[in-house]
Parts: C-alpha cells; sequence; structure tokens
C-alpha cells in the first residue's frame, strides 16, 4: 500500500463516524462480559500496541482511550502532519486500526476460562486455605494450608499478598514489603477487605476488579495512584478517591456508586468507567466538561 492510499485509509478509519461505531462495539462486548472476544482485539493490534498483556479490565479501558471519538480530531492532525513526512513508517505507525476491519465483533458471552489470572478460594473448612494458580505451562496447581484453629480466614488484602508470593500465610511477610510495589495486580482474588493496603504508598497501578470489596476507605493515603481498577465489586461510596490527586484513569463498572463527586475535583483525571452504577446525569456532564472520558 503506497503512502497515498494509506493516507486516505487512515482518515476514513479515524472518522468519527468510525470510532464511534467501534468504541459501541467495545462496550457491548464488555456489557456482555465477552472477554475473550475484547483479548482477541487486543492481540490482534499487540504489535503495535502493548495491550494484550494484562487483565480484561485493563484491556478495555485502554482500548477505549485508545479508540474513542474524543481522540478522533488529536489522530486526524496526527495523520496529516505524518502524512508530509518522507518516512512511511510515521504513517504506518497508526495502522492498527485497520486491523480491526477483518474481527467479527460478536456480543455474545463465551464460556473463557483459559486467561493467566490468579484464582483463591477462601476455604473455612479442614482443608483450610487453597490457593489455585494459573499459567500458561500448568493448567492448574493446588497449594493447601493447614487451617487455623477456627478454620477461618480474613479474605484481606494482605493475606491476598501471602498467598500469591508463598502460597499460604504461615511465611512471614513484614508490611514495609509492598512500599516496593507499583504496579499491584489483584483482581479476581476473593478479597472483602482491604487490610494491608495502605502499606502500597508507592503504588502506580492497582487492579482489584471482579472481588467483594465494599470499603474502599484505606485507598486515601496511596496518593500517587495514577490507574485505579475496581470493577466489578460491591463498592457504593468512593470518597476516598477525592484524595487520590494523581489518578488518570478509574474504572468502576459494574458497583453500586450514586455519587461521583469526589471525582470531580481530580485534576489530572482522564478516564472513567461508569458502566452499571446509577449516577446523575448531572455529574457525569460536569466530569465530561473537564474534558474526561466518561463511560456509562
Amino acid at each position: 500500500m503506497d503512502k497515498e492510499e494509506l493516507y486516505k485509509k487512515l482518515k476514513e478509519a479515524y472518522s468519527d463516524q468510525n470510532l464511534n461505531q467501534i468504541t459501541g462495539k467495545l462496550i457491548d462486548l464488555y456489557k456482555a462480559k465477552n472477554h475473550c472476544q475484547i483479548r482477541t482485539i487486543a492481540n490482534r493490534i499487540s504489535k503495535y500496541l502493548p495491550v494484550s498483556e494484562e487483565s480484561d479490565t485493563k484491556r478495555f479501558s485502554r482500548l477505549i482511550m485508545m479508540y474513542h471519538p474524543d481522540k478522533g480530531e488529536m489522530y486526524r492532525k496526527a495523520i496529516e502532519k505524518a502524512s508530509k513526512e518522507p518516512n512511511l513508517l510515521d504513517l504506518e505507525s497508526f495502522s492498527h486500526i485497520l486491523l480491526l476491519e477483518k474481527v467479527e465483533f460478536t456480543e455474545a458471552a463465551v464460556f473463557d476460562d483459559l486467561e493467566f489470572d490468579p484464582d483463591y478460594e477462601w476455604d473455612p473448612s479442614e482443608s483450610g486455605f487453597n490457593y489455585i494458580f494459573d499459567t500458561e505451562d500448568e493448567y492448574r496447581e493446588q497449594f493447601d494450608q493447614d487451617s487455623t484453629d477456627d478454620g477461618v480466614y480474613e479474605k484481606n488484602f494482605y493475606n491476598a499478598v501471602k498467598i500469591r508470593i508463598y502460597g499460604n500465610l504461615n511465611t512471614e511477610f513484614p508490611s514495609y514489603y509492598l512500599e516496593d510495589y507499583d504496579d499491584m495486580e489483584f483482581s479476581g482474588c476473593a478479597i472483602e477487605y482491604l487490610d494491608g493496603i495502605e502499606y502500597c504508598k508507592h503504588a502506580m497501578t492497582l487492579d482489584l476488579s471482579r472481588n467483594h470489596i465494599t470499603d474502599i476507605t484505606l485507598l486515601w493515603e496511596l496518593v500517587n495512584l495514577q490507574e485505579l481498577y475496581l470493577s466489578n465489586n460491591h463498592i457504593a461510596y468512593i470518597d476516598a478517591l477525592s484524595n487520590l490527586l494523581d489518578l488518570r484513569m478509574v474504572d468502576l463498572s459494574g458497583n453500586e456508586i450514586n455519587d461521583i463527586t469526589p471525582l470531580l475535583h481530580l485534576e489530572h483525571l482522564e478516564y472513567v468507567n461508569l458502566i452499571g452504577n446509577r449516577i446523575p446525569l448531572k455529574q457525569v456532564d460536569e466530569l465530561r466538561k473537564k474534558d474526561v472520558l466518561v463511560m456509562i
């Protein structure tokens, strides 16, 4: 494909109409929980953009940020500029969108258990606390631990970290070790309480999606957070987020939130996913007036 032909194709692909179609289809897939299809789309463009090796929540968020029509004008100006450069590579860097033309956007949810994703079982029975970890080489490997006297374990963040690292709760893990982590991935770990999260003082990315969290008060001190994924929990109040002044992306979809005023004064906020919550349209409009990309 020569430069002129590629230029025309890209201008059409990055039109508001086409970007609206792509975004709409991605949202439909997300609502239908068709994570496998979203993963297929991310894998198709992974040569150009690194979005394939992340959790489903992050993958969806990054695809939306990439192809949302609000970005259309910016892309079109950049394509116009690249078309005047002698090097074709500048123009080709935008061609990942053309790969989506061959993707079948089917909305139906599909059974999918092949993602590399940790899975926890909090078992208060005699078998104790089981940890199941899926890898590409071994489909399932289970670690068992003897139960405590009453056979009950608190399903908190700190215990989840110990199980992630050691496969048991017996090994000592000083809380100050958590200060060394800047990217925390604990989606789908059956976490109910955030005890221990307050030690992650330098965390910049935190994924706690698909857990059983109701109270996020302990996130208040994590002032370095830039990306936060809390989808599919049981969260109603997000007051703690008002202190996270560096926050750029937050996914709150699939919760029980009806007030997002704590987000209105976050100056660096770029993206908020609110799908599945009942948010007053007035608050959504206030966010959008601040040039925040809002999914509802």
